[in-house]
Formats: C-alpha cells, structure tokens, sequence
C-alpha cells in the first residue's frame, strides 16, 4: 500500500516527490537527532538510505505484551519525523515488526520503514505471527 501511496503523491505532487537524495539525507540526519531521547526504544546504528528509501532500525528496550504497546513505541517515533503527509501500515516479519512509512509536504517527500527489533520485538512479532496463521502456539 505504501507503494500506491507514493505513486499517488507523486501523480500530484511531481514524479520526483520522494526521490531528492538530498532531501533523504537531511531527512535521516534529522530524524536520528529527534528520535535520540525517546522511551523504551533507541535506534540501533545510523539511518540507511537505499533506493530512495530510508530505514530506521530501534532495539525496544521493554515487553512488547500487545498491539497497542508496539504501535505506541512506533507512534512516538513518527510522532518525532513525521510532517505534514502521514501515512504508516504495519508488518510481523521474522525477528521484527516493520512499520512502512510514507511522509512529507508537497515540495518533496520521504518513504522507508521504521524496525522495531530485538529480543522483546522479536517474540512479539512471532507471537502476533502465530495468531495470524493460526499455528500451535497460539491460544486464543
């Protein structure tokens, strides 16, 4: 969906909307120095940009016991490198819950994901999974 989003921005705003390497870079400098006091997460490394794409990867550093929980601790990031355009989806991927991400104004805009890793995350996530597919050890 996050694809459709930005071909739409895009449509409106300029093919080029979310491709200024210049604009990713500062927008990644940016969100490092925003996210650097937040609670129960701190990101892991330096942001990533690939392709136009920018990754933001967070050890959560406390249980994640439901849905509410790890969106809060991804809303306090978005709510830090968000702008004017929001939009977010969420994903339970091994080792990880990925939060896709599009945001911007209607001069230039930023797509890429924010990772929420670690042991805590990680168990979260295939717990989520299970309940998902319906494997053994879920339990509703």
């Amino acid at each position: 969906m996050v694809d459709d989003i930005v071909e739409a921005l895009s449509a409106r705003y300029g093919k080029d909307w979310a491709r200024d390497t210049g604009a990713n870079v500062r927008f990644a400098i940016e969100a490092e120095r925003l996210v650097s006091n937040i609670t129960d997460a701190h990101m892991i490394g330096e942001p990533e940009i690939e392709e136009y794409h920018v990754t933001l990867q967070f050890w959560v550093d406390r249980p994640i016991s439901d849905l509410m929980t790890a969106d809060r601790v991804a809303f306090e990031i978005f709510a830090r490198i968000s702008i004017e355009i929001f939009y977010s989806e969420r994903r339970f991927v091994e080792g990880a819950i990925v939060y896709p991400f599009v945001t911007g104004t209607s001069r230039h805009g930023h797509s890429g994901s924010v990772i929420l890793a670690g042991p805590h995350a990680a168990e979260f996530s295939e717990r989520f999974r299970q309940r998902l597919v319906g494997g053994p050890r879920f339990h509703a």
